[in-house]
This record gives structure tokens, C-alpha cells and sequence, in this order.
């Protein structure tokens, strides 16, 4: 009798426990609650916004394949690798929180394009300025049979790339270099309260892209930025390579090695190369070697199809040149800087029309006041001379011709008065 009171009482009293496990939600949309952020993907429409009640820890990826808003609210979702997986879908993450592999390999999310070219939109990601990336990559652009069509990327948020689990430093975010299309490519825009830091490059662009970068914060050890091919249009970023001067670097077809550049620009015909550079404002810093630095990596011709640099502070330290480029690249190019300021002389590189003036060892690209002299100036002056002889000319023989008609009329008055006398 005892016993069985006993047992009755030890089950009331787990019988809450066990309730209270399997009831705890992970996430609602609007008043209704899910137990698991799958099932409330499954049942939400692209007008929800699934709102997240507690930490999601995934077993595996998880597919976006339809328009998705998510906000984390304080909360952070893990899986092992490859957090999201967009393919034919849109994730737009906001609210407070980390997405994060918790073995990197890949990253916490990863785009795969469409293979028809017409999908211009087929798979994108917002990003918002609470959210925080952190993988081997925050954000992976992959392809299918070399084909990649329709992704596109904007980050407000931060970024926090880490060596993978066998120690492979890690990428901000990373193009694959087997896209090579430039029809409806992958666009990245990053804005202006973004933030990457990575223990190997901020950026890698291998593939065919365009990035966009505003007042951004990128840092990486083995380089900023480094790039294979396409678009990198920059308007106020603060670029820096914080590592060991690794240069000469050699190429590589299988990723990039290090430099210590804030900008590292490898011309190697293996991959899609068309590079085209403009930068218009920011901040460029490497800490231990140069600044922008072209070399070839497989080939023998520079692969920079067009650069200009309009603006920003560029410093190179450690004693080392803002530029290196490759004599190919020289060959290629002529002046392509029309302004900016700059911690060693980038004279050879300006714009027709610009000079530099030094102060506090900063050399400042400005525009030339220096007249250039005209060599036609001898030729243009000739007919100022020829209307100046001709106008002497006639003043002279107008006055021969005065002088004449008044002999002549002198001589008619006389006759005349003579007449007059007879």
C-alpha cells in the first residue's frame, strides 16, 4: 500500500519534467508556437516572420528553397557545418543572435545558383547589422557545373571567419573560381555597418562577381582582400591586412596564398580573371607589406582589364611600396590615380593632368596648375602678326594716298585761281 503511494507521488512529481521538456518551443510565427525551427519553415509564408523563443541547434544543414524571414531575438542557430543551405529560395535573417558551424568546414550559409541564365533572383540572403556570421566562411557562393546564376548578397552584418577543423585558415566570404559567367553573376553588397574579420582573407573573389562595398570594416591575416576575377567597386571601406609580408607570392589554382596585402590581385589564366578595380574613397592599410599588389599566377599577361583609384588614404608600412604591380600590368596600363593620399610616391601611376604634393611624409595626388604650352602657340600667334602688317600697311599707304590727293587738289585750286588772275 506504502509502495504504491510512493510510486504515485514520484510520478506527479515528474510528471511536470517531462512535460515541461517535450512542450518547450523553439520558435512561433505570430501566437502560434513550433517545436522545431524545420517545422516552422515548413508552415511559414513569405509575409511571416518567424521569430525564434530559444537557441536551435541543428543535426544537419538546413535547405531554404522559398522566401523565409527569420529573426533570432537574442538566439543563435548551430549545426555542425553549413548552417543554411540557399538554393531557389530568399533568407532574410535580422534580430540579435549568431548563426555559427560548430565544426567550419564551409560556412554558416551557403548559395548555390541556378544553371539558367534567366534566374537573375534565384538565390539571396539579407543579412541584417545584428546578426553575426561565423564559419570557416560567413557566406559561400557555390555553383553547380560551373554555373551560378541569380545569387545575390547583402550583408549589414558582422562576420567572424575561423580556421576550418584541420586548421585551413578562414574566408569573410568566398566566390568558387569555377564561376566564370558574366551573365547574370553573383552580386554581393556590402554595406555600410558591415564588419569582416578573418584569420586568412576577408574577401576571396576567384569567381565572376561584382562586389559592391561601402563603409565597411574588413580585416583579414593573409590579406583584406584578395581577387581572381570580376568586379570590386569600393566607396568608403576600411581594407586592412594585418599579416606577415609573404611577398612574392606564388599563384595557386586551388585557392590563394598568402600575401599581407590589404589587396592582393593574382592575374592567373585559370580562372574567369577580367578584373576591373575602382576605388573611390576609404582607408587601405597593410601592416607589414604593400597596399595593392599584382602578380601572375599562372600565365604571362596581367588580367586587370581596368583600375581607377579617385580617392582614399592608402598605407603601407614596414618600409614597403604602396604599389607593386607586374610589368605586364605596366605594359597594359598607363595612369590610372586622380587622387588620394598616399605613404609613398605613387607619381608613375597618376592620371594626365595630376601632381602630387608631400606633407608629414604623405604624398597627395591633386590636379596640375602647371599650363601645358601649346605647340601649335607659334602658329596661332601668325595671324594676330599678319592682321598687324596688313593694318600698318594700309595706315601707310592711306597716307601716301592722303598726301597724293591733296598735291593733286592743290594743283586743280591753283589752275583754277590762275584762271581767275587772267
Amino acid at each position: 500500500m506504502y509502495k504504491k503511494i510512493i510510486f504515485s507521488l514520484i510520478g506527479i512529481f515528474m510528471l511536470p519534467m517531462f512535460v515541461s521538456a517535450s512542450i518547450t518551443p523553439m520558435a512561433k510565427i505570430g501566437n502560434k508556437y513550433y517545436d522545431s525551427l524545420e517545422e516552422a519553415i515548413l508552415n511559414a509564408s513569405s509575409a511571416d516572420t518567424i521569430m525564434l523563443v530559444s537557441d536551435v541547434v541543428l543535426e544537419d544543414t538546413l535547405t531554404i528553397n522559398k522566401e523565409v524571414n527569420i529573426n533570432l531575438n537574442g538566439n543563435d542557430i548551430t549545426a555542425p557545418e553549413k548552417v543554411f543551405m540557399i538554393k531557389g529560395g530568399f533568407l532574410d535573417i535580422s534580430g540579435n543572435g549568431t548563426i555559427k558551424e560548430t565544426s567550419p568546414n564551409y560556412g554558416a550559409i551557403m548559395l548555390v545558383g541556378s544553371s539558367e541564365v534567366t534566374n537573375d533572383k534565384y538565390s539571396s540572403v539579407h543579412v541584417g547589422k545584428d546578426v553575426t556570421l561565423e564559419g570557416w566562411s560567413g557566406i559561400f557562393i557555390n555553383h553547380e557545373n560551373s554555373k551560378s546564376y541569380g545569387v545575390n548578397v547583402y550583408l549589414d552584418g558582422k562576420i567572424n571567419a575561423v580556421n576550418d577543423v584541420n586548421g585551413g585558415t578562414g574566408i569573410g566570404i568566398y566566390v568558387n573560381g569555377n564561376i566564370k559567367d558574366e551573365e547574370a553573376h553573383p552580386v554581393v553588397s556590402i554595406s555600410d555597418d558591415a564588419l569582416i574579420k578573418s584569420t586568412g582573407n576577408g574577401l576571396y573573389i576567384a569567381g565572376y562577381s561584382t562586389f559592391y562595398i561601402g563603409d565597411a570594416y574588413i580585416e583579414g591575416v593573409e590579406s583584406g582582400i584578395g581577387i581572381k576575377s570580376g568586379k570590386l567597386i569600393i566607396n568608403g571601406a576600411t581594407v586592412i591586412g594585418n599579416g606577415e609580408d609573404k611577398t612574392p607570392t606564388e599563384g595557386y589554382n586551388n585557392g590563394i596564398k598568402a600575401s599581407g596585402t590589404a589587396i592582393q590581385i593574382e592575374s592567373n589564366n585559370g580562372y574567369k580573371g577580367k578584373i576591373e578595380i575602382d576605388i573611390s574613397r576609404g582607408n587601405f592599410i597593410s601592416e607589414n607589406s604593400n597596399v595593392l599588389y599584382e602578380y601572375i599566377g599562372r600565365g604571362n599577361q596581367s588580367l586587370i582589364y581596368s583600375m581607377s583609384i579617385s580617392g582614399g588614404n592608402f598605407v603601407s608600412n614596414n618600409g614597403k611600396e604602396v604599389f607593386s604591380f607586374s610589368d605586364s600590368f605596366k605594359d597594359i596600363h598607363s595612369g590610372f590615380i586622380s587622387g588620394g593620399e598616399y605613404s609613398s610616391n605613387p607619381t608613375e601611376y597618376l592620371k594626365s593632368g595630376y601632381t602630387t604634393t608631400k606633407e608629414d611624409s604623405k604624398y597627395n595626388v591633386i590636379k596640375s596648375t602647371v599650363k601645358l604650352v601649346n605647340s601649335n602657340s607659334s602658329k596661332s600667334n601668325e595671324p594676330t602678326f599678319l592682321k598687324s602688317l596688313i593694318s600698318l600697311i594700309a595706315i601707310v599707304a592711306l597716307g601716301i594716298l592722303t598726301y597724293i590727293n591733296r598735291v593733286r587738289i592743290s594743283n586743280w585750286l591753283n589752275k583754277i585761281l590762275n584762271n581767275f588772275k587772267k
